[in-house]
């Protein structure tokens, strides 16, 4: 049995206790805590994410540019090939295209003259006039656009085909190379130079331009005029563009140049004529300079062969074309330019007894000319 204190010493007890409560409490130094364990490892994963961060961000600027080069080299090759692809031709469909009229199909090609005039050279002087036979001629500097010799440049004289000239370029303005002609029964009876086509057979006319240039036939003048329209038209055509190129001493009658009275040129517009045929058909400047082309054979047409009476490509340095012509009433003519270095020049002549003396001897005055003035 347990003894129970008094209760005098119970009631002391309590008043300590009472006081203790409300003495003042005794201040001691707190001791220094470390940190906890975890707030260290919290500060090192940051920092390892940082460098992850910053790996992650130099790999995905990486991959960006890797990706844009990528991008640009597939659209430069894309741009390549956009560029050197040749479209198909359409299968063919048997379809022959004649007497076009210019509602009836336009090929787009610009028909605003892009030849500049010639102008007379302030530096270039003959001391003495180079020896040559024709009746008319003009020496002209393609590049600058001047004249480095002239003899009779204004005198009207018949063009005989240099005028196949005006019927190419109003052919191309008309419809496009690919177009096909078929050959009429009237061009078989054209008079003088023939390449000798058959009628009926069906031909593109870039195959027809290279029969109306090189051999200079008559049978593919009519025809290509009867492919874009007949005669008149082509004709008409032709006088619309001796007009825009202020080609005010040209008159056109047939598209072949035979001698007629009111066909006549000079040797100033043949040189304006035949520079804007070379400036803006790059078709026509390939097909003049062409010594011997071959049109192949098909379905729809014959084998033949074609070859450029220009003797000069044959014989003569840097001869790049142009045109011959030849009649009983004009004489000798022929438009030819020649390329030596960054010099091209270009001959006219109308009525020469010797077109191609007459053009050597103009091309190399020419280049003398050139040389000594610098």
């Amino acid at each position: 049995m347990s003894r129970r204190a008094p209760p005098q010493q119970e009631l002391d007890d309590d008043a300590w206790s009472q006081d203790a409560l409300f003495a003042r409490p005794v201040r001691r130094r707190p001791t220094a805590i470390p940190p906890p364990i975890y707030h260290a490892r919290l500060r090192e994963r940051s920092a390892v994410a940082k460098a992850r961060h910053a790996r992650r961000n130099q790999l995905r600027q990486l991959a960006n540019i890797i990706f844009i080069g990528l991008l640009l080299i597939v659209g430069i090759l894309l741009f390549v090939r956009l560029l050197s692809s040749v479209e198909p031709p359409p299968p063919d469909s048997g379809r022959v295209v004649n007497l076009l009229s210019p509602e009836d199909f336009q090929s787009g090609v610009q028909r605003a003259p892009t030849t500049a005039p010639f102008i007379d050279s302030p530096f270039t002087r003959p001391v003495e006039a180079p020896p040559i036979s024709a009746r008319s001629a003009l020496l002209v500097d393609m590049g600058e656009r001047t004249v480095v010799f002239s003899k009779n440049p204004g005198e009207r004289r018949p063009p005989a085909s240099l005028a196949k000239l005006a019927t190419a370029i109003v052919a191309l303005e008309q419809a496009p190379p690919d177009t096909r002609i078929q050959v009429p029964e009237s061009a078989t009876s054209e008079p003088s130079a023939l390449a000798g086509l058959w009628a009926g057979d069906v031909l593109t006319l870039e195959q027809l331009l290279y029969a109306l240039l090189l051999p200079s036939a008559n049978d593919a003048a009519a025809s290509i005029a009867d492919g874009i329209g007949g005669n008149d038209y082509t004709v008409a055509q032709m006088n619309d563009l001796a007009r825009r190129l202020d080609l005010t001493n040209t008159h056109f009658a047939n598209p072949s140049g035979r001698d007629a009275e009111n066909q006549y040129t000079t040797a100033f517009d043949l040189a304006v004529l035949a520079a804007d045929a070379i400036d803006r058909f790059p078709l026509l400047a390939k097909i003049v300079a062409t010594q011997v082309y071959v049109i192949p054979g098909g379905p729809a047409n014959r084998a033949y062969s074609v070859r450029n009476l220009n003797g000069l490509l044959w014989t003569y340095e840097g001869t790049i074309g142009v045109k011959t012509g030849q009649t009983e009433e004009a004489g000798g003519n022929l438009v030819v330019a020649a390329q030596r270095g960054p010099r091209r020049l270009m001959v006219v002549l109308l009525g020469s007894e010797d077109r191609l003396a007459d053009a050597e001897t103009l091309l190399d005055f020419g280049y003398r000319a050139l040389a000594a003035r610098g």
